[in-house]
């Protein structure tokens, strides 16, 4: 989750989140509000009716009993069936028709010599056919090709978008055990902890409730069962996933069930919730006796292990719906303490807790009845309790909550004013530094001029006359350095003759900085001014690099050469893509707020092609949905700007190229903005760019997600800088580089897309020659993985740049995988081959974002 003023949270926020000032006002109004509110529920103390205060004296149903019970168990199958035959000799098969069915955990636990965790689903045999696809109505000849299983949103509601897990083609010939229309399917995995599962009805095997896997708990629908459209085999997955919310519907007569909305697997239970029968493909049920006979054709369910997990779940509704509230509560901690994963038993839990709370009636004479039509206000007491008394305890409540509200936005602020100081101070540093550079240089300078031979007049020289005065030489002009590659620049130039940057000179003089595009207004693109800002240093658009320097925010350890650069020329390029993301290990059960795309396409005949590369990778802010929102929002606007102009481009100058990108960034930052002030929301993302056009490379970014350059025998140079605040303290000479890893504030940022209306876009040219290999990244993978190992990894993995992305990955899982992770490796070759290619080919993107009109 991010939060859109830029300052990453420690707990549940992967990045970014300070108090904007519309937060505080936001802030501010909300604490008024609840005070008002408080006073008036205190007024209304004396005037409201005895069924209120009766109604704490016991706790309400949650929901049936066979419901909560059975709920946490039933599972959601994805079936992918394909047909070999119609892939590509060599690849893998494509898939061809999805079904999706239900089934219930039977067990869990841990079997064999080496204590392996394996769990069973029981379903309908119909849905797991390994001949045919007999779920598809056509009953197509097709191999089973992968199963994935989702839990329900009673199991963990953060995590309805995630497979607990999946299982391949080659695992299921062992997985499968089939008898009596049912299907016994097994599947383990390190990570998958105990799981509850569903006891076989004995004692009471008659089913009394049918339950399902719906949208919402107010109604019983279930999705398509099966698709066989190749084209729309993609859409299929999103779909299903919307149907992971248990629901009941009673079936205690045979009508019931006949009127009541089938899946093939969906389970039966009786009153207490096991499971008494389940349901095939035809609308049949197969009972428990026939359930059992398949299941003790499995010895580790025939003889179960033990599973805390389940007994302790058990236990807990047992108690709970029997109103012993403190040992359900104790039962329902158990099992989550085991299983962190288990949502649903730290909600009973808390449930629980509350009951017991509530369970304890005030002693009542019994003669004295509480009549429904009284008021609590009664001989000067509320329901036993005198007024003054009631008063002065709602008073003191008010009063402590208003005080911890004050403290709290009270911190808010002194934390935002301690942040605003720390950034004065870094620009007081700054530029006392150049103060002293440029006296260092004046002594420098008068020194030269010191030293400089005094002329001597030689022996029978002719007189000096007028005009025959020698001068010593002038002292050189102080060497100055591109900001982006290093590489020297003489004063006063407005662009570097190596990498095209566009320069300007920085107030003092002595260093030269980034010179940024205006912000778009309502004109041609050749008619816009360029802005160089000035300010606090934290509000800088770029660096301000001092000869030899170092980038923004990067560290000792990842201090790399600087390119000389040679314009390479070549018109047939080639580019080799891949692209990765995860949601981390800290992160597997909820929305991953990352997003990408890429894309690139041909224009033009094969004498003269004209190769073009787009790729994007934007990290969301403002929580799991809304930071997925967000990056997904910007990366439709950008694509919506810039592919068609791409399309239709026929001016290649580097400078409009470079423009066009920066101002598809702004685009997408207004539309989030825009989406901010119509939905009251605070939600935001970085972004980094990298638009690829033949042989040169445009480079895009806001916040701290990033772009590197890797070039044989060079090594990694980060291209982009980062608009963080530890990057601001290295510039400022606070903080070491290396201290970017371990500071406190290493995971606050000061610029992002969606806060303000316009946003300083930082914009990089880049000259590429053959083998280049660009990586765009967010900060899940330079903050889990230092700059030297990225290095290793991009050269020592092989030429595939999937096989480069799947090393990059799991590097930052295996550094800690705190948060969500997206890698693209671009690898740009010269090809000499004249391939048909086709005229534009999508590489990647999320399953929200829709193409434009090309």
């Amino acid at each position: 989750m991010r939060c859109i003023s830029g300052m990453k949270g420690n707990v549940s926020m992967s990045t970014h989140s300070s108090l904007s000032q519309r937060q505080m006002r936001a802030g501010q109004y909300t604490g008024r509000a609840l005070s008002g509110f408080l006073i008036a529920l205190l007024s209304s103390l004396f005037f409201i009716s005895p069924a209120l205060a009766s109604s704490h004296q016991g706790s309400p149903t949650p929901q049936p009993q066979d419901l909560t019970r059975a709920g946490v168990s039933v599972v959601r199958l994805l079936i992918s069936y394909s047909q070999p035959n119609q892939s590509k000799q060599g690849s893998a098969p494509a898939t061809t028709a999805q079904c999706t069915g239900l089934g219930v955990l039977v067990g869990s636990g841990l079997t064999g010599k080496n204590n392996q965790q394996v769990n069973w689903v029981l379903t309908n045999a119909s849905l797991l056919d390994t001949g045919k696809a007999q779920c598809v109505p056509a009953h197509p000849a097709a191999t089973l090709s992968s199963i994935e299983i989702y839990m329900s949103s009673a199991y963990n509601s953060q995590q309805p978008v995630s497979p607990i897990a999946t299982i391949d083609e080659a695992a299921l010939k062992d997985a499968i055990h089939t008898q009596n229309n049912l299907a016994l399917l097994s599947f383990g995995g390190t990570s998958i902890k105990l799981l509850p599962f569903l006891d076989l009805a004995v004692a009471d095997p008659t089913p009394q409730a049918a339950i399902y896997l719906s949208k919402d708990i107010n109604t019983v629908a279930v999705p398509l069962s099966s698709i066989s459209d190749t084209k729309q085999v993609s859409n299929f997955k999103p779909q299903i996933q919307q149907y992971l919310t248990p629901t009941r519907k009673a079936i205690a007569t045979q009508q019931d069930f006949t009127s009541a909305e089938k899946e093939a697997g969906m389970p039966l239970v009786n009153s207490t919730g096991e499971l008494a029968a389940m349901t095939t493909a035809d609308g049949k049920q197969v009972n428990s006796t026939d359930i059992n006979k398949l299941l003790q054709t499995v010895d580790a369910i025939k003889n179960p292990p033990s599973n805390i997990v389940h007994d302790n779940w058990n236990n807990g509704i047992t108690a709970y719906y029997r109103s012993q509230y403190a040992d359900a509560e104790q039962s329902f901690n158990a099992a989550a303490t085991v299983n962190n994963q288990f949502e649903g038993a730290q909600k009973f839990a808390q449930t629980a807790h509350a009951a017991a709370l509530s369970a304890t009636p005030t002693p009542r004479p019994t003669n004295t009845p509480v009549s429904s039509g009284t008021s609590l206000f009664q001989d000067g007491k509320i329901e036993g309790v005198p007024i003054w008394l009631a008063s002065v305890v709602g008073l003191i409540l008010l009063i402590a909550i208003i005080i911890i509200v004050s403290l709290i936005f009270g911190r808010s602020r002194a934390r935002k004013k301690r942040l605003e100081d720390e950034f004065a101070q870094a620009n007081r540093d700054a530029t006392l530094a150049a103060q002293r550079m440029m006296m260092e240089e004046g002594q420098q300078q008068q020194a030269t001029w010191a030293q400089q031979p005094t002329m001597q007049m030689q022996p029978g020289a002719p007189p000096m006359r007028a005009g025959d005065v020698k001068t010593s030489p002038l002292p050189p002009v102080p060497e100055l350095r591109c900001p982006n590659c290093g590489e020297p620049v003489a004063k006063g130039a407005t662009r570097c003759p190596h990498c095209q940057t566009w320069l300007s000179p920085s107030e003092s003089g002595i260093h030269m900085r980034l010179r940024t595009p205006a912000p778009p207004v309502a004109r041609s693109m050749a008619d816009q001014p360029t802005l160089v800002s000035s300010g606090p240093l934290a509000e800088q658009p770029t660096i301000e690099m001092t000869p030899g320097g170092r980038l923004n925010g990067q560290g000792e350890n990842d201090a790399t050469e600087p390119y000389g650069l040679q314009r390479w020329h070549g018109h047939n390029v080639a580019f080799a893509v891949g692209t990765r993301s995860d949601p981390g290990i800290k992160r597997r059960y909820k929305p991953n707020e990352d997003s990408l795309f890429a894309a690139q396409s041909i224009r033009g005949d094969n004498a003269s092609p004209l190769h073009i590369g787009l790729f994007v990778v934007a990290d969301g802010m403002g929580g799991h949905a809304n930071g997925q929102d967000a990056s997904r929002k910007a990366i439709q606007t950008i694509i919506d700007f810039l592919l068609p102009k791409l399309m239709k481009l026929s001016d290649l100058q580097d400078d409009l190229l470079e423009r066009l990108l920066g101002e598809g960034v702004q685009q997408a930052n207004q539309a989030v903005h825009s989406n901010n002030m119509e939905k009251g929301a605070d939600m935001g993302t970085t972004m980094t760019a990298c638009l690829i056009v033949n042989t040169t490379a445009y480079v895009a970014n806001v916040g701290d997600s990033r772009t590197y350059l890797y070039r044989e025998g060079k090594g990694l140079r980060k291209v982009t800088n980062d608009h963080s605040v530890v990057a601001s303290l290295v510039e400022a000479g606070i903080i070491k580089p290396d201290d970017i890893y371990t500071h406190p504030k290493r995971n606050q940022i000061y610029r992002s897309l969606g806060e303000k209306p316009v946003v300083e876009v930082d914009t990089f040219t880049v000259h590429l020659v053959p083998g280049d290999k660009f990586l765009l990244c967010s900060d899940g993978l330079w903050d889990m993985v230092r700059d030297p190992k990225i290095e290793e990894v991009i050269r020592t993995t092989t030429p595939n740049p999937n096989q480069t992305a799947d090393a990059l990955i799991q590097a930052a899982l295996d550094g800690g995988g705190e948060d969500n992770v997206s890698v693209i490796v671009v690898s740009v070759q010269e090809n000499d081959q004249q391939e048909q290619v086709p005229s534009f080919q999508l590489i990647d993107k999320p399953d929200t974002i829709q193409l434009p009109q090309l």
